[in-house]
């Protein structure tokens, strides 16, 4: 199957939709992905709905892919996860997993494909806003009225 990377872009969040099968023949559309982000993108959703397969070298590329979106200080969320995918995530962070340091345990080999998602961020936000009884996203109530 080809292996499709459809972008979209909505102000500084780049909404990324991989079709197909990721493996070390379809890795490179990777880099390719990460050479077309400018300096204004601060944050990259990708819904993996559609990655009906992925290897190991596709799933090293896609942690490279992580790593490097986050040295350049750019958030990555992957939501929607296939079983298949899923899996992999979960038996390399079986056979890898994490020392712990200071009696902690680290993050797993796969964190980073892992973060909880926008919806689960913001949800979170707004619970917390509540327990504070202040706003929900930040801003006072005064400033969300005059908007």
């Amino acid at each position: 199957m080809d292996f499709r990377m459809p972008m979209r872009r909505y102000g500084p969040t780049v909404h990324l939709t991989p079709a197909g099968e990721l493996d070390l023949h379809t890795r490179s559309a990777l880099d390719e992905t990460l050479a077309d982000l400018d300096d204004g993108v601060t944050v990259v959703a990708c819904d993996m709905r559609r990655l009906s397969f992925i290897d190991v070298t596709g799933l090293d590329g896609l942690l490279e892919f992580a790593r490097r979106l986050n040295g350049r200080g750019i958030a990555f969320f992957a939501y929607n996860w296939q079983p298949q995918p899923r899996r992999l995530l979960d038996l390399i962070d079986g056979l890898y997993p994490p020392p712990d340091i200071n009696g902690k345990p680290r993050c797993t080999s796969t964190s980073l494909l892992r973060r909880s998602s926008l919806q689960d961020r913001a949800a979170a936000r707004r619970t917390a806003g509540a327990r504070a009884g202040g706003s929900p996203v930040g801003r006072t109530a005064a400033a969300s009225r005059s908007r």
